[in-house]
């Protein structure tokens, strides 16, 4: 066979497959979606100020509510107090066991001197043992301020450990958003009494979202991760809207077809599920809208 007649016989192949490619229809078929956050309290009490309602934008760090602070602060209060007081016993602890040094010293010396004396016959056994005597009481007298003393330090340190945790409490009366978005819903209103663990609001990252569609198992080769992808979406004067996008995930389980889903071969019953990264600077793509996918050549 000769070139002539090899390239008609290619020819009207790679049109029959172009044309079925390029057949107008989509590829898969799905909704627009975004990576949400759910802000919950963690601290109970009234919440005394919310600054956000639906369809506010944020930003990251942002005070978004405050919950009651007052029995944080007091708590804090009688912490304070309780610290206040056991550094003054830690000081009067200090002053007795100066003074007990002291009188040890003193002793001490005594205690050197009656034996210089006893050596010299200048002094008597009895001498000896009492001088001895008053010295072992002094020393355990100072064991036991030195007892004492550990205490308290170690009272101290827990009512540190006690203010350290109030503070925190105290800081997480004040919710803040970890990300910058747009709130989608709010689940309290200002005045409500929460819980530790309660949802205050979903906050959305709108300035990319995420196309979740749905394809068959013939479909898996070409839905590969990091491809490109042109997202479709109906637009007021009937024609598509082309935005591009980039396959970000394929789900490694099949599943059955969502009802709302109809995918291209719709004797398939089961399908997988892709995630497709979609750049939204502009916020044209609004949560649950309806797209289409269609792999670039």
């Amino acid at each position: 066979m000769n070139w002539k007649n090899l390239i008609n016989v290619i020819l009207p192949t790679a049109i029959v497959i172009s044309c079925s490619r390029d057949n107008g229809k989509a590829d898969a078929y799905g909704n627009i979606e975004s990576n949400d956050v759910t802000i919950s309290a963690e601290v109970g009490g009234k919440l005394l100020e919310l600054k956000i309602d639906e369809g506010y934008k944020v930003e990251k760090n942002q005070l978004i509510g405050i919950v009651d602070t007052l029995p944080q602060v007091l708590k804090l209060k009688q912490l304070n107090a309780q610290l206040k007081a056991a550094k003054a016993k830690l000081q009067g602890i200090d002053a007795q066991i100066a003074v007990q040094d002291e009188q040890l010293n003193v002793l001490k010396k005594e205690l050197d001197r009656v034996k210089k004396l006893l050596a010299d016959s200048a002094a008597t056994l009895r001498q000896l043992d009492d001088i001895e005597g008053k010295f072992k009481i002094a020393e355990k007298q100072k064991a036991t301020f030195d007892a004492q003393r550990s205490g308290v330090l170690a009272e101290i340190d827990a009512v540190d450990a006690q203010i350290a945790q109030a503070l925190d409490l105290l800081w997480r009366c004040h919710m803040v958003s970890p990300v910058s978005g747009t709130v989608i819903s709010r689940y309290v209103s200002q005045g409500e009494l929460v819980i530790t663990g309660k949802p205050v609001c979903k906050i959305g990252t709108l300035d990319t979202v995420y196309a979740r569609v749905y394809i068959d198992e013939t479909q898996l080769p070409d839905f590969s991760i990091g491809r490109k992808v042109t997202i479709l979406t109906d637009t007021s004067d009937g024609k598509l809207k082309e935005d591009k996008g980039e396959i970000a995930w394929v789900s490694s389980e099949a599943e059955f077809t969502p009802k709302i889903i109809q995918t291209r071969n719709e004797r398939v019953n089961l399908v997988y599920a892709v995630k497709v990264r979609v750049p939204n600077p502009n916020g044209y793509f609004k949560i649950g809208m309806p797209v289409e996918v269609r792999i670039e050549d």
